[in-house]
């Protein structure tokens, strides 16, 4: 919630009454204009304990109150003006606002509930909907915080910070082709705002991963080009990881390596850079190269789960290198007992056929000699002796 953009609101519903007969009401909106809250509520204060049961005074003095963060005098005068004068939009929006001052969100959300945007200036409806969003959520009602935010993107199609506060409601609320939509949208409208494409990106990387075959890879591709727009204007060690992230999703093992190779080279103290690295060498078959890296990875991770991420894909490295033992090694350390018994199978199978292609060589070296020893034979004068 932008608490600049909610105040702005309530101060432009700041109801400038006519002034009673009493000396300290026009000393106080003009210490409140001029945000010496201090001296504007000693004025309004003077003036509800002359006039006690005028809702104006009781709800500029809450406002001069809310100002001084003394938030609890405040709700207690901006409910009695509320009371009072219960349909004025202007009181509604500061009790509200109040409220949320106060963590009461239940009562935040049924009081802004009350008002219609349709009534209020265009300029002021997105601190309504941001305060309502943020109400509904904060007590627990995040499908009405999400409807008060799509109405809000709805009204504001080309507002960039609508669209996105929209796409990530929707992404907290598990509905990830929704989050893509309004996020790519406020992608568009923001292009140069970094937040907003690493907020898509880490939506789209969690959609392709929901998603299967074509769609899958789509998305994986779709976040390959907000990903390096990001490296490209911000090439850290973070842009980069996240680059060789979804080029590794996207199945370009090359970019994804050489993504990688770049992140190493801004920070080789993390474990993340080389383990990815031995998962995109490991996807193009450079088995040998993958080992290195994942050892390199294994000697920075620090953490049992992580170890056991990178054992688990030196294991497979090294099973397609036909290194049983290694494999088998790191296999157990991944506490991957499945693994295991299919590459004690392997091995077994390899043994074996050792064994029998040792077995034909020899079976056909003795024919190779038979072979020479006949036709030596077959040479000697008188030729072949009689059997």
């Amino acid at each position: 919630m932008n608490k600049r953009t909610i105040t702005t609101i309530v101060l432009a519903l700041v109801v400038v009454a006519v002034s009673p007969a009493y000396a300290g009401w026009d000393e106080g909106v003009a210490a409140f204009k001029s945000k010496n809250y201090t001296q504007a509520a000693k004025e309004f204060q003077a003036v509800v304990q002359e006039r006690p049961e005028w809702d104006g005074g009781h709800y500029m003095l809450g406002r001069a109150l809310a100002k001084l963060k003394r938030n609890d005098e405040a709700l207690a005068h901006l409910r009695k003006a509320y009371d009072l004068n219960p349909n004025k939009v202007a009181y509604q929006m500061a009790l509200g606002k109040s409220y949320l001052d106060n963590n009461r969100y239940s009562e935040s959300a049924n009081m802004l509930s009350k008002i219609d945007p349709g009534k209020l200036p265009s300029s002021q409806r997105t601190g309504y909907h941001q305060m309502l969003a943020a109400a509904y959520d904060k007590s627990g009602q995040s499908g009405q915080a999400l409807v008060a935010l799509k109405k809000l993107a709805s009204a504001q199609p080309n507002n960039a910070d609508a669209q996105y506060r929209y796409g990530l409601a929707a992404y907290n609320a598990n509905q990830t082709s929704t989050a893509v939509a309004a996020l790519d949208k406020a992608v568009q409208l923001a292009p140069n705002d970094t937040g907003k494409k690493e907020t898509l990106v880490k939506v789209l990387i969690r959609s392709a991963r929901e998603s299967q075959g074509a769609q899958k890879r789509s998305r994986y591709q779709k976040a390959v080009g907000v990903a390096k727009q990001l490296a490209s204007a911000s090439p850290t060690y973070e842009n980069a990881l996240t680059l060789g992230e979804v080029q590794l999703g996207a199945q370009d093992y090359a970019g994804a390596e050489k993504s990688f190779r770049q992140a190493v080279s801004k920070d080789s103290s993390d474990w993340l850079g080389q383990y990815y690295l031995g998962q995109a060498l490991t996807s193009q078959k450079k088995y040998t190269e993958a080992v290195i890296a994942l050892n390199q990875a294994m000697k920075l991770a620090s953490s049992t789960g992580d170890q056991s991420k990178i054992w688990r894909q030196l294991g497979f490295a090294n099973e397609k290198l036909k290194n049983y033992s290694a494999s088998i090694e790191a296999y157990r350390k991944a506490g991957d007992s499945t693994a295991i018994a299919r590459v004690e199978e392997n091995q077994r199978i390899a043994s074996e056929n050792k064994q029998i292609e040792a077995e034909n060589r020899e079976i056909q070296q003795m024919e190779d000699e038979r072979r020479k020893l006949e036709k030596e034979l077959q040479e000697l004068p008188g030729g072949r002796p009689p059997r």
